[in-house]
């Protein structure tokens, strides 16, 4: 795995963290950027610059032979999609979806569709489960793209506040996180899996997979329900999170009774990590199964805060935590660092904070209440713990081994 590559990864999540403060700094003291534009290159910088590029980067690491890995195409694609992913954060702020931005956002997408083709072509694996995970993660990040590919030809029509608009952002975000992202995440966990020599029930699997994938594309009803007012997508959704239950019982079937032989060597950073990460994907599935209750699926989307505090808890309390834990396994990562370790836990802090403080909030709006008064001058506070513990990791990642820590 390339240092450089991990090293670029932070970076661009140390930047993007950095918008997210100046973001949640203009509710403290006045300011007088876009707002907007603003939060339209945060987002666009932690999904593809951080997210994207990391998994870019275990992938190739963990899915491809040495010489395909060492082959110079995916070091250069590599480096031509930071150019685009920098490119975003140095134009979205001040055009928003100007035509450099959707330039450079273009050339991310079309970056990877040829690193999907690359990846089909060179894989090689003699296990059914992480194949049949990662490359159904890549066609499902190939699909959300199709909801991008529309947003032009919407615009361009005069209909960029109709629901067909905001139904394709919602197309390309439901499943980057569901498909693409959290697919890809278990392809590396399970590829870890097989690495110990476990054997994994086929059959089992085949069932989580399965009900999973079914569950996925069914619970994009439930976005289709918040601007098309039909009872047909509340009932689709309905059946999605049925099969994602499933899905999910099977999952923990699968690993429960390898828990131990799993997780016995590993770093107590590492465990912790993994602990976060499985904690929250079960807490995505509770909530998201809550949408079945009325109310609630009006008020996901309504109520922002709920609509931020899942999407945080998504990208990084399950990505996130998965991409830190898969860190710390590596050399890149020595056995006693202790900058790491407690750069680590200084982020866990300022993200359970801030999910606390989001979904309080949200709470409150939802019943009525409104905000309180210290709630932005807090989140800003967990912003600043997680840009402060990401610094840290960083650093410990650029510390020569040699000195003491």
């Amino acid at each position: 795995m390339k240092k450089s590559w991990i090293i670029t990864c932070l970076i661009n999540f140390c930047i993007a963290i950095l918008m997210a403060i100046g973001l949640r700094s203009a509710y403290v003291i006045p300011s007088d950027f876009n707002y907007t534009f603003l939060l339209h290159a945060h987002s666009h910088t932690v999904m593809l610059g951080w997210c994207y590029l990391a998994v870019y980067t275990f992938i190739v690491a963990k899915f491809l032979p040495k010489e395909a890995q060492n082959n110079p195409k995916y070091n250069r694609l590599f480096w031509l999609t930071e150019i685009s992913v920098i490119g975003m954060a140095a134009t979205f702020p001040f055009t928003g979806y100007g035509l450099l931005s959707i330039i450079f956002s273009t050339l991310h997408i079309l970056c990877s569709y040829y690193f999907v083709y690359q990846i089909f072509k060179d894989h090689q694996s003699e296990s059914a489960i992480e194949t049949k995970l990662l490359k159904t993660a890549l066609l499902f990040m190939v699909i959300s793209t199709i909801g991008v590919w529309f947003l032009g030809p919407i615009a361009s029509s005069g209909a960029k506040d109709s629901p067909f608009y905001n139904t394709a952002i919602q197309f390309f975000l439901h499943f980057q996180f569901n498909g693409w992202f959290i697919l890809t995440v278990l392809a590396l966990f399970f590829h870890q899996i097989q690495g110990l020599k476990i054997s994994l029930s086929q059959k089992v699997f085949s069932y989580f997979f399965y009900n999973s994938i079914i569950g996925i594309v069914l619970t994009f009803g439930l976005p289709l329900s918040w601007f098309f007012n039909s009872p047909i997508f509340r009932t689709i959704n309905s059946i999605g999170l049925i099969f994602q239950l499933i899905g999910m019982f099977y999952f923990i079937l699968l690993l429960k009774p390898n828990l131990k032989t799993i997780f016995i060597s590993e770093k107590p950073i590492t465990k912790l990590l993994f602990a976060v990460a499985f904690s929250c994907l079960f807490l995505k599935v509770i909530i998201q199964t809550s949408t079945l209750i009325p109310e609630l699926a009006i008020a996901s989307h309504v109520v922002r805060n709920f609509t931020v505090g899942f999407i945080h808890l998504a990208m990084i309390g399950i990505v996130n935590s998965f991409l830190f834990a898969f860190i710390t396994q590596s050399p890149l990562y020595f056995i006693k660092n202790k900058i790491g370790d407690f750069g680590i836990i200084v982020f866990l802090i300022g993200f359970i904070f801030m999910e606390i403080l989001l979904f309080n909030e949200g709470f409150r709006v939802f019943i009525g209440k409104g905000f309180q008064q210290s709630y932005f001058i807090n989140i800003l506070i967990a912003t600043v713990f997680i840009g402060l513990g990401l610094l840290l990791f960083l650093l410990s990642l650029l510390t020569p081994k040699s000195i003491k820590l």
